[in-house]
């Protein structure tokens, strides 16, 4: 076996052995991110198992009841009708009760649609514990659908009654059919609909190499200032190895924990964030859309050439770290600010930006795995392809420049004290 595949086994094994390190990259994001969404996800679908609607019906008329009978055919409603002198007496009733809303009809209601005025209903949600209130904002949701039903019926009644033939062409004299165009292709799909698939597809993308490169990096960082705090630097570099070998496998061996770190991220937290995603009913495929062996191929080496070149620079930030804590600090300030201009393209497109922003933030490497992605996905590989370039050109000048110093005495002598007072 080489010296390089020795050494790369030697830190693939030390980070393996630290436990704690093993925890925070892929226990906690398999079992914690999915945890936590399983939870919101438990607590939404009992928030919309059934709404208990208590009814103080103070109307005289026939429109009260049809509302009351309206309620309950509504699925996952259960009406309670109570028997009040007041809409005060009524809602002490329905707390005891312990009812999520208070559906309140005045004793003018019938009436006023009858004379073809606007008739008021009072809906109260009852907070009987403060907790999140997703129950009493899902009743009040439901009991507004029944109303908005109800008051269209009832408007298309009237206008029938007055010698409309067509009752919808008075209520929505307009109507919008939206489509989209992507890509030249003209799909029966609203562009808010696109807007939301896409989302979903690319919202957790900047979270996820954020997370990638931060840790990848500090565990480069780390590696490099443990075996100077432990004095074990000097004897590596005694060995008849060469140190650019020494720098290849120390690379490698992160590489492997950092791409095993970011799979564990990625699934976690797509997971998490599925929670919070809308079902449209609408893939990529439908739009036209999607990411080609090709595309996936290009997509997977941009991703390794931004891991190569985050774990080079945080080893060459390490040399000038006095111990692991210095070490964090020193990647932390440095990677951080170049990793967090990713989090932009959540909200703006690269090509409608000013030709100076858009190369600016092209510049930052960790930018182009979400401008990268949404390559992929449309099918566009010659800007892949020179994100392919550009990293490997930036990824080469980080491995020589911190080759370089691995190969002289600043490996050992090079500090930066952060501060401390040196005796």
């Amino acid at each position: 076996m080489s010296d390089f595949w020795v050494l790369a086994k030697k830190e693939i094994m030390n980070l393996i052995r630290d436990k704690k390190l093993l925890f925070g990259l892929i226990i906690v994001p398999l079992v914690l991110y999915p945890a936590l969404g399983k939870m919101m996800q438990v607590g939404i679908e009992q928030a919309q198992k059934e709404t208990h609607v208590a009814i103080a019906n103070f109307d005289d008329g026939k429109y009260g009841e049809l509302l009351i009978r309206a309620l309950n055919v509504t699925p996952n409603v259960t009406v309670t009708v109570i028997s009040a002198s007041s809409p005060e007496e009524a809602l002490e009733k329905a707390s005891a009760m312990e009812q999520n809303v208070l559906v309140v009809i005045p004793h003018n209601f019938s009436t006023a649609i009858e004379n073809n005025q606007k008739a008021e209903v009072e809906i109260y949600g009852i907070f009987n514990t403060i907790g999140t209130g997703i129950r009493e904002s899902v009743s009040e949701a439901r009991i507004k659908v029944v109303l908005d039903v109800l008051s269209e019926e009832l408007a298309k009644i009237k206008i029938k009654n007055a010698g409309f033939e067509n009752p919808d062409a008075v209520l929505k004299p307009i109507e919008a059919v939206s489509r989209s165009v992507i890509r030249g292709r003209v799909v029966d799909v609203s562009p808010s609909l696109v807007s939301s698939v896409l989302a979903s597809q690319s919202t957790s993308l900047p979270l996820i190499v954020f997370l990638m490169v931060t840790i990848t990096a500090q565990m480069s960082a780390g590696a490099v200032a443990a075996e100077k705090e432990n004095k074990t630097l000097e004897t590596l570099l005694t060995l008849p190895v060469k140190r650019t070998t020494i720098v290849a496998s120390k690379i490698t061996g992160t590489a492997v924990m950092g791409l095993i770190a970011a799979l564990a991220y990625m699934v976690g937290l797509r997971s998490y964030l599925g929670t919070f995603q809308t079902e449209t009913g609408i893939s990529l495929s439908d739009l036209g859309l999607g990411v080609t062996p090709e595309g996936m191929l290009l997509f997977a080496l941009v991703v390794f050439l931004t891991i190569v070149f985050a774990l080079s620079l945080a080893m060459l930030l390490a040399v000038y770290a006095e111990d692991v804590q210095s070490a964090n600090t020193v990647v932390s300030s440095v990677i951080l600010p170049l990793a967090f201009p990713a989090f932009l393209l959540m909200f703006v497109d690269l090509s409608q930006l000013p030709v100076f922003a858009r190369y600016g933030l092209l510049a930052i490497p960790f930018t182009h795995p979400i401008a990268a992605y949404r390559y992929a996905i449309t099918g566009e590989y010659a800007p892949m392809l020179f994100s392919v370039a550009y990293l490997a050109v930036v990824a080469l000048i980080t491995l020589y420049l911190t080759a370089r110093v691995f190969s002289s005495e600043k490996v050992l002598t090079a500090k930066i004290s952060w501060g401390k007072k040196r005796r």
